[in-house]
């Protein structure tokens, strides 16, 4: 995340914040190559929509809980969000363009008090779109060592006291902190200028070595009919996916996250150096597990990648 305050700068939970990126961030000597998966903001009224910066076309509509999608589902050349409305009400749109009308009645916002909201899936991403602008306050960076085959984010909605929200939260930052994850630093929304004691929790994993990766890239966004637990065939869920996909991909969550305890990563410092300080805690110790340079697999900036793990020679014994 990028931040600029002062250590006598107070937290402030009473500004709604504005709407920012998430994304992956490479560094390569002294640069930096930022590429935005979707821009994450909230309607005035407390609802919550996601933007996916993937070029189009776009298919949306309702999705079954075997991931397929049923056959009102409605495409687009333009690039929608998905608006997750307090009401309930879950639709994709797009200011200034008439679409297809589909929607889903999910759970309003305020009645939810721990639950995964939204479903972030990033195919192959090297192909999304590189930020050629400056990242801005509250955008979210998630350092990687190489453009991982597959990233994801979820969104929670989770209740939080006054205390605990105050914890979370970055000096100078309105409404916006960070949670220290097992292996990424995730983002934490106060919700309490919408009037509610609630944050939003964005988490954010990387993978690679994924089986069955897909030619093309794509991006899946989800509003999801959540429980704990493992999904059934008869969940019925709301997505925006690239038409390129041969299926949507959600990351359903089985349960909620396991601590809000705040970590150094809420400190209270001087935050020029953020963008260095957030790569110390991104990536795992040691960095991501080495891939050896192969010719044929590049993702055109000069970083080869690995060969798919079925076309590997198994190591030895």
């Amino acid at each position: 995340m990028t931040t600029a305050g002062q250590e006598s700068t107070p937290t402030d939970a009473t500004t709604k914040p504005r709407a920012f990126h998430v994304g992956l961030m490479r560094r390569t000597g002294s640069t930096f190559e930022y590429k935005s998966a979707a821009v994450i903001g909230l309607s005035p009224d407390g609802g919550v929509f996601i933007a996916p910066m993937q070029h189009g076309p776009w298919r949306y509509g309702l999705l079954e809980g075997n991931l397929s999608a049923l056959p009102s589902s409605a495409e687009t050349p333009l690039k929608p969000k998905l608006h997750y409305h307090r009401s309930g009400l879950v639709y994709a749109t797009l200011a200034g363009q008439e679409l297809e009308r589909k929607s889903l009645k999910l759970t309003p916002l305020p009645r939810l008090r721990h639950s995964q909201i939204f479903s972030l899936h990033c195919v192959r991403t090297w192909e999304l779109p590189t930020r050629t602008k400056s990242l801005k306050l509250g955008d979210q960076i998630t350092s990687v060592t190489r453009w991982p085959d597959v990233a994801v984010w979820t969104v929670f909605v989770l209740q939080a006291s006054p205390k605990l929200r105050d914890q979370l939260l970055i000096p100078g930052v309105p409404s916006v902190g960070m949670l220290a994850g097992d292996n990424h630093t995730h983002a934490v929304v106060s919700l309490s200028a919408y009037g509610r004691e609630a944050i939003l929790l964005i988490t954010v994993r990387s993978h690679d070595g994924w089986v069955g990766l897909p030619a093309v890239g794509g991006t899946t966004v989800a509003a999801l009919s959540w429980h704990a637990g493992e999904p059934t065939n008869r969940e019925v869920s709301f997505g925006l996916w690239s038409s390129q996909l041969r299926n949507p991909m959600i990351k359903w969550e089985e349960s909620l996250p396991a601590s809000l305890t705040p970590t150094q990563t809420t400190s209270v410092k001087r935050l020029e150096d953020d963008v260095d300080r957030m790569a110390d805690f991104t990536v795992p110790d040691g960095g991501h597990r080495s891939r050896p340079p192969v010719h044929g697999y590049n993702d055109f900036a000069d970083t080869p990648f690995a060969r798919p793990y079925s076309e590997q020679e198994p190591p030895e014994v």
